[in-house]
């Protein structure tokens, strides 16, 4: 790699970048807020769309946990996306979720049986694999002093558009509906690729000339052979287990609390709020965890979150009242996003360069893993043993997390120490 000055890295090649680091800040930040935006509302109001698709009542929330379990058909291609980045560019991959999106969207918004909703949400499958790309980019043309507070930003996109979106788009639901709200969900994704398209250059490397397949298996084993890899995605993965098995089920808990307060307002728009409150936390705690990493490690900064996160969790599950589990999902919000942006941080420090995209992408394997498998346990746990214990169970797992991160990451410690970006 061509040396750094602290303000204008240059590329491996030796190259100055072609893009500055701020622009491609924000430009993320847009392209993910759009992402967010449309998959926050696909998670907030799917028990609200399965019902106008006429599944009975007592069928919702099984059709919402296998509805959140789909994401698994993608899975086979996920090492691809990042050996594809390394060999044919970056660029390509990242506009490709974007359109693919908007193409999602648009065939849920027309969709009239709970199969065809399920059609669309079988088709992000095409769409994953752009976060660890972005990220990569991001990492390789930020100046060291500056990478977490980046990816912290870049990440605070998503956390904006969960700020805001459930709130609009609970307002969207109770008046035009929600096939506008998905309508717009496709248009905002649309934009998004044509602003990724116009705006983002493609970085001076060195192509990989290793075929496609020997690229996704050296990635694979680039995270087993890696003990500091291999504990992150660990802690990952026991972080967004619990949070996947939560997600797709919190709007029918909220529902539970709405019909013991007795509210009039519309249960579409309490939704909103709940989720909407939570996300100005997400916004808020994000960019400001990021930055602590920066002050105090990442791996100090990792542990505050994990904490955080898992007291809101407990909170969400103690009890069904709509005030408690506001005030839990908000504390949750507030830490959740210090938690995915110190993991990418000490990931992207302990990655070897020369395979940095694709094992930042495989980063969101954990992830992915958890949504097939949250809902699909949370299922399991709702049909036998009810909503609130499948809530405690996800806590606990998350708890888990929290103390595998204080117990087993000193490694990371010691190797993330030793690496200069």
């Amino acid at each position: 790699m061509g040396p750094r000055t602290p303000d204008h890295p240059s590329s491996e090649t030796g190259q100055r970048h072609r893009n500055r680091w701020p622009v491609t800040v924000a430009l993320f930040m847009a392209a993910s807020f759009a992402e967010s935006l449309a998959w926050g509302h696909f998670t907030a109001f799917t028990p609200l769309y399965l019902r106008q698709l006429h599944v009975p009542a007592d069928a919702v929330a099984t059709w919402t946990g296998l509805m959140g379990a789909l994401g698994l058909v993608g899975l086979p291609l996920l090492p691809f996306w990042g050996a594809w980045a390394e060999r044919y560019g970056r660029k390509p991959v990242i506009v490709r979720s974007s359109v693919v999106e908007a193409v999602l969207f648009a065939v849920a918004a027309m969709a009239q049986t709970p199969w065809q909703l399920a059609a669309a949400r079988m088709l992000s499958a095409l769409a994953m694999g752009n976060t660890g790309v972005m990220l990569a980019v991001q990492s390789d043309i930020t100046p060291a002093r500056r990478t977490g507070l980046a990816i912290a930003l870049v990440a605070s996109g998503s956390s904006v558009a969960a700020a805001v979106g459930p709130l609009i788009g609970g307002f969207i639901a109770a008046g035009p509906g929600l096939r506008t709200l998905f309508w717009i969900d496709s248009a905002a994704s649309a934009a998004g690729a044509l602003l990724l398209m116009a705006f983002l250059k493609e970085e001076p490397r060195q192509r990989s000339t290793a075929k496609t397949g020997q690229l996704a298996l050296s990635a694979v084993k680039d995270v087993m052979r890696t003990p500091a890899v291999r504990q992150l995605f660990l802690v990952f993965f026991l972080f967004a287990l619990g949070i996947g098995m939560v997600q797709p089920f919190l709007p029918l808990w909220v529902g539970v609390a709405y019909r013991h307060a007795h509210l009039t307002t519309p249960l579409p728009v309490v939704i909103g709020l709940v989720f909407g409150v939570a996300g100005a936390a997400l916004a808020l705690g994000t960019p400001l965890l990021g930055w602590l990493g920066d002050r105090t490690g990442a791996l100090t900064s990792l542990r505050l979150s994990l904490l955080g996160n898992a007291v809101g969790m407990v909170g969400q599950a103690w009890v069904a009242i709509l005030d408690v589990i506001a005030v839990s999902r908000t504390v949750q919000g507030l830490f959740q996003g210090g938690v995915s942006a110190n993991l990418m941080t000490l990931l992207a420090k302990v990655s070897p360069p020369d395979r940095k995209s694709s094992i930042m992408n495989l980063s969101i394997l954990p992830q992915q893993l958890s949504w097939f498998m949250g809902p699909l346990l949370g299922t399991a746990a709702v049909d036998a043993w009810g909503l609130q214990a499948m809530l405690w169970l996800a806590a606990i797992l998350t708890v888990g997390g929290a103390l595998t991160a204080y117990m087993g990451l000193s490694r990371v410690q010691a190797h993330a120490s030793s690496v200069a970006l």
